[in-house]
């Protein structure tokens, strides 16, 4: 079959004449337009594709760099189909951008649809590629919420709101994995399901910041929250105190963490998406600093000590943690570690899982485990002065530990100890190293100049996290500093010539190197974080 830009490529020299057919049944076959094809197959760039149209159409170019997608101007089943999108408006012209300006069929079929006269711009196909992918997730999920909808009818809000009919079952399933499916290809680390008075909100986290993806009606979410208790093995009849639970979908890689909330307006759930197979726990792809890391590694192998990592809920704790796990997992090591929940299985650790409701505390297990002959423990967390006292205990009798706290900073670890009504000077002699932590999203590379402009790869111009660290070594110089909670500049001058830096250097760092933003930095740290 003829296709004009395949003859224009040729003319130009892009491809060989006697090739064609071959790369149009290709095509053809594979169901995707030319351009997508040759452009996926690596045989020619969006670049020069776009460069070569530009030039013989005469034709506007226009960036998609920051392009949302305007669904409002055209039906989003048209721009999938006839891969054309509404750029902007003006009265009765519709600007459109097309990677592809010989598909005469496909702009006359959006000129039928949509009743208005068109204005052709070129676009690059990659950028347009990954916009209509991620556009065919969101209409997949929302005609995913129509079908199901259709097939569930609507009751009074009651106790039945909570008993889930069988022909109710198999939709609501497949809107779930639907739903999670989506979360997944987005990078989601959880799901956020907001019930209100007229609607519920569905959102996404990604790299650290919710978008909303969805609002469904109550009826609807009544269902949908049924269903996942039950998925979770939760008291489906209890709305008014807070669950906790997991699921795990059939051939599913991800370990879901599910929590309920009571609120006004009904359960608020939040599902946390772990992958169970995905975790990098190279120490050395946390992001620590070359000092910063052989700081850690040393603490690491000590033969007895405490290590505390700190830091708001989200920093990204957990991972260092699990990272050190990891690294000091041998089979002459006796590992175990109390945790609530665990978050990742490490194969070699032996790992607790708290459950304050038969009696199974932090306190409890830790005793326990002194009994069972431990060389390293990792505490998920020291909550209150018992597990902070075992925990000094274990470190004191020739044992590894390592936990969290929570605290703003390093030095504010003597704080946090007082608050928790713990003895400062006999801890605070048992650590060997404190190390707080921020996570923060990294720019893009596809579009990243030094600032986060935003493209179909990316997020608001950022795609992932890394690591910013503090890593404060507690030695017989600074402990009188850090006890009596004198944070002067003569506390600074000695940390600083043990190659110390704060996070907020930490953070400067990145900036420099091109990795982050200032904006990003202040996101995270706060302001006044520039002047401690």
């Amino acid at each position: 079959m003829p296709n004009a830009l395949a003859d224009y490529l040729s003319r130009e020299g892009l491809l060989k004449a006697e090739k064609l057919p071959a790369l149009i049944a290709s095509s053809e076959q594979q169901k995707i337009p030319l351009v997508t094809y040759l452009v996926r197959e690596n045989i020619l760039t969006s670049e020069t594709i776009l460069t070569c149209c530009s030039k013989y159409f005469m034709l506007p170019v226009y960036d998609l760099a920051a392009y949302e997608t305007k669904t409002e101007h055209m039906n989003p089943d048209l721009i999938l189909r006839y891969r054309i999108i509404p750029l902007f408006r003006e009265q009765n012209t519709l600007h459109v951008g097309v990677s592809d300006p010989t598909d005469h069929a496909a702009i006359s079929a959006v000129r039928f649809h949509t009743g208005l006269s068109l204005s052709i711009m070129l676009v690059c196909e990659a950028a347009l590629d990954k916009i209509l992918v991620l556009l065919s997730r969101t209409n997949r999920l929302g005609t995913q919420l129509e079908s199901t909808l259709s097939k569930i009818t609507p009751i009074e809000d009651s106790a039945s709101n909570y008993t889930i009919a069988e022909t109710d079952d198999g939709p609501m399933s497949e809107f779930v994995a639907r739903l999670i499916d989506d979360a997944v290809l987005q990078q989601a680390s959880d799901i956020h399901i907001e019930p209100f008075s007229d609607d519920c909100r569905i959102r996404f986290r990604r790299d650290g910041l919710l978008s909303e993806i969805a609002t469904i009606p109550p009826h609807f979410a009544a269902r949908l929250i049924t269903r996942l208790k039950i998925l979770s093995q939760l008291n489906i009849a209890e709305r008014r105190l807070p669950q906790d639970g997991r699921l795990r979908l059939p051939h599913s890689t991800f370990d879901i963490r599910m929590n309920t909330c009571p609120t006004l307006s009904g359960e608020k759930i939040v599902l946390r998406l772990l992958h169970t197979n995905k975790f990098n726990l190279d120490i050395h792809a946390l992001g620590l600093t070359p000092a910063q890391q052989t700081l850690f590694l040393s603490a690491l192998t000590e033969p007895q000590g405490l290590i505390l990592v700190t830091g708001p809920t989200g920093s990204g704790k957990t991972i260092t943690l699990y990272s050190a796990l990891h690294f000091l997992n041998q089979i002459e090591k006796n590992i175990s570690s109390v945790e609530d929940p665990v978050e990742i299985e490490l194969k070699g650790i032996n790992q607790i899982n708290i459950n304050t409701r038969i009696g199974l505390d932090f306190a409890a297990a830790l005793r326990s485990l002194l009994r069972q002959d431990p060389d390293i423990i990792m505490i998920g967390e020291i909550r209150d002065t018992q597990t902070a006292a075992i925990a000094m205990q274990a470190a004191q009798t020739g044992h590894l530990v390592l936990s969290t706290l929570h605290t703003n900073n390093a030095l504010e670890t003597i704080s946090r100890l007082k608050a928790l009504g713990t003895l400062a000077q006999p801890f605070i002699r048992t650590v060997s190293l404190v190390m707080a932590q921020r996570l923060v999203r990294k720019l893009c590379v596809h579009c990243k100049t030094m600032t986060a402009d935003g493209c179909t790869y990316c997020h608001q111009g950022y795609k992932g996290r890394t690591g910013i660290f503090e890593c404060l070594p507690i030695t017989e110089k600074i402990m009188p500093h850090i006890l009596s909670g004198n944070h002067s500049q003569t506390l600074q001058n000695l940390l600083r010539k043990q190659e110390w830096i704060s996070l907020w250097d930490a953070g400067q760092l990145l900036v420099q190197n091109g990795v982050t933003t200032q904006a990003e930095l202040f996101r995270v740290l706060g302001k006044q974080s520039c002047n401690a």
